[in-house]
């Protein structure tokens, strides 16, 4: 008789609130995998306490033991009664809703995001208030240390991927420590380069905070929690107050670190009519060039993939358990990769369905892009920012934009939906220049399906950032501390400032929301999308999108004004 292995310590994984939970957190599992693998005697728990938070309140509004505030709320309890559907319609109750009414599904999708940034502000609040005033403890702090507690860790680790997971984090952190003598650590996205500002900004929350990839960091934790400079990438407070920073490690090979283990969460719990798994398929990004970004750093400057022989057997491994949807969140695909990759996909004869991010160039030929969709890819996010050339140059971005049209129309022809990003305000970029990618996304709005959009935002530890003064940028300053580093603002030499790219940003979002009848919410709810776009096909309702007619006004911006929200050079 085989007797099962006893494993005799547990590390709990906790993901905090708060963000709308659509499918269960990647890097959690990532760390239970590898680590149950590598240590016979630990036992790695995740605990998604994001889903939990979100069940508790629903089920209490539900029954009738809490009500949502009028004031926060616009609709009262009419809107307390749409999120109820929404949460049954997002997990899978009335497909009719989510599938076939897309004014109704934009109304849920506006209502959940309400309550979560609702929740979000008031959570952080009442933590930050705890933290560092002494305030009272929120009921709802005291609710999530006893869950936490009832599974009895012997160490805990909180992975956070989104700045508003910090405060909640951090403050549970502080108690842990404090008050129950449990050793706490952090890790996740969030640290990559900032880890150090984190923990004196928390100073009591945690005994290391692991900046870079937390496999290997875990489970050197885990063999010697005393010795923390032996745990790559770990950052922590010395006995005399200093800060010791331990070099990073980045393994080669990343098929060593196994498949992602999403055994305790359960994909259909979430607020997705059908699973959706998340995978990485690489670590880092190919290109790493842009001037305005710092994701890539946390893979260390490197771009490692996973052998195809590996991606395959993962993929049939979850598809065997039932999953079909998956959302491959690399930074980005490179078109070489991505071609073995639909080829293998089709070989092995996998019935998937996915979307993945990529960057728009030339080397995606009709082809090319015609086996990516074979192999179930029912839609990509294209990485434009921009439809004017200079623009494109200054960020690096490595595209010229007549090979991105012609992308748009081929992706399209091949059956893909086409999801761009786009930023508005990028240092020096004129009104006109930003017009030029507006018109750009009208003469190809027949191809295109979603914005992603967004203001330039300065990054600490960007290109940009550490050489403002070859973008234009004349000055910048902090305009609100952070955990994370903070806000920036600044000042150009030409083109429109924060606060007219802001405005002139404002004035375009009825044309951007236009795309197709679910585009307005499509963008934060990713995976709604892939299955969407998999049940519907990708020319979604196609005949009912209305676009808003676009004025290229002549005369130049009147000074800017804090109240004045509208764009007089692009307005709908």
């Amino acid at each position: 008789m085989v007797r099962e292995m006893v494993r005799e310590k547990t590390a709990l994984i906790v993901f905090p609130p708060f963000n709308t939970p659509t499918s269960p957190p990647l890097g959690a599992a990532m760390l239970k995998g590898f680590v149950e693998r590598e240590l016979s005697d630990w036992r790695v728990k995740v605990f998604d306490l994001n889903l939990w938070t979100f069940d508790r309140l629903l089920t209490a509004l539900a029954r009738g033991q809490f009500r949502l505030d009028p004031t926060a709320f616009p609709g009262g309890t009419l809107d307390a009664a749409d999120l109820l559907n929404a949460a049954d319609a997002f997990r899978g109750k009335n497909d009719e809703e989510f599938y076939n009414r897309p004014e109704l599904y934009n109304r849920y999708g506006e209502i959940f995001l309400h309550f979560t940034e609702t929740y979000t502000k008031a959570l952080t609040e009442a933590c930050e208030s705890h933290h560092h005033n002494g305030g009272p403890r929120s009921p709802l702090i005291q609710d999530f240390l006893d869950a936490i507690l009832a599974q009895k860790p012997d160490v805990v680790g909180f992975s956070m991927i989104f700045s508003n997971q910090l405060p909640v984090g951090a403050l549970l952190g502080k108690i842990l420590r404090k008050e129950y003598g449990l050793p706490v650590l952090f890790g996740g996205s969030c640290f990559a380069d900032s880890a150090e500002h984190f923990l004196r900004w928390y100073p009591d929350s945690a005994d290391i905070v692991v900046a870079g990839e937390g496999e290997d960091a875990l489970k050197q934790f885990l063999s010697d929690p005393s010795a923390p400079e032996k745990v790559p990438g770990a950052v922590y407070f010395e006995k005399d107050g200093s800060v010791n920073k331990v070099e990073k490690a980045y393994s080669k090979g990343i098929d060593y670190y196994g498949v992602p283990d999403f055994s305790d969460t359960n994909p259909k719990e979430y607020f997705s009519p059908s699973p959706v798994i998340p995978l990485l398929l690489s670590r880092g990004c190919y290109w790493r060039r842009c001037t305005f970004c710092v994701h890539y750093r946390s893979a260390g400057l490197t771009y490692r993939m996973h052998s195809m022989d590996f991606t395959i057997k993962m993929l049939r491994g979850f598809v065997a358990q039932g999953i079909r949807h998956f959302a491959f969140i690399d930074e980005m695909i490179s078109p070489p990769h991505f071609e073995k990759l639909a080829r293998a996909i089709k070989e092995a004869e996998l019935d998937i369905a996915y979307y993945a991010l990529t960057k728009p160039t030339k080397e995606f030929t009709s082809e090319k892009l015609l086996e990516v969709a074979e192999s179930g890819c029912k839609y990509l996010l294209w990485g434009l920012e921009s439809a004017n050339q200079r623009v494109l140059d200054l960020m690096d971005k490595g595209s010229k934009i007549e090979d991105v049209s012609r992308l748009m129309k081929r992706s399209y022809a091949a059956g893909i939906a086409n999801h761009v990003f786009m930023i508005c305000g990028f240092p020096t970029e004129t009104e006109g220049e930003f017009a030029q990618t507006i018109k750009f996304l009208d003469d190809h709005k027949d191809y295109i399906y979603a914005i992603h959009r967004g203001t330039f935002g300065l990054e600490p530890e960007s290109p940009i950032f550490e050489h403002p003064e070859k973008f234009g940028i004349t000055k910048k300053w902090l305009i609100k501390d952070t955990s994370t580093g903070g806000r920036w603002g600044y000042e150009v030499s030409s083109g429109m400032s924060r606060e007219e790219a802001a405005r002139v940003f404002v004035g375009v979002q009825p044309f951007l929301r236009a795309f197709n009848p679910y585009a307005r919410f499509l963008a934060n709810y990713r995976d709604h999308a892939l299955l969407i776009y998999d049940r519907l096909g990708d020319r979604v309702q196609s005949d009912k999108r209305q676009f808003p007619t676009l004025k290229f006004a002549q005369e130049p911006l009147a000074p800017w004004r804090g109240d004045e929200l509208e764009s007089r050079s692009l307005m709908c």
